[in-house]
């Protein structure tokens, strides 16, 4: 299995990533649940937005965005990809979020993203 291909910015740090480029496979014994379903968890791919402090790249603790993909409902057929951005400060604000089985399409909302940040990042 690959990793769907990722245009990734400088400044943005890949913390996890199982991003396949595959397909969900329904069980034949049709329960519900994915044959593949370890590739369609909740947990499949958080990128971060670093800082440059003192001309070295962080991840700051806090005032930072993350870009958080998974699969909803986990592991099971009738799931899709839950693609949310958040800023984290002193709480977790989304501030964007898509919602679509199509992994083309989020990897080309990702990437915008990260070309493209809100307004509320780009205050500090």
């Amino acid at each position: 299995m690959s990793l769907v291909p990722l245009r990734i910015p400088m400044g943005y740090a890949i913390c996890f990533n199982k991003f396949t480029d595959i397909e969900p496979i329904p069980c034949k014994s049709d329960d519900g649940f994915l044959v593949n379903w370890e590739y369609f968890t909740e947990d499949i791919l958080q990128i971060v937005q670093m800082k440059l402090e003192d001309g070295d790249w962080i991840i700051p603790k806090q005032s930072k965005a993350i870009i958080d993909l998974g699969w909803y409902p986990d592991g099971q057929v009738i799931g899709q990809y839950n693609l949310k951005q958040v800023y984290v400060s002193e709480y977790w604000e989304v501030i964007r979020e898509k919602c679509t089985r199509d992994r083309y399409e989020i990897r080309d909302i990702i990437e915008d993203w990260m070309t493209n940040p809100p307004l509320s990042q780009t205050k500090e």
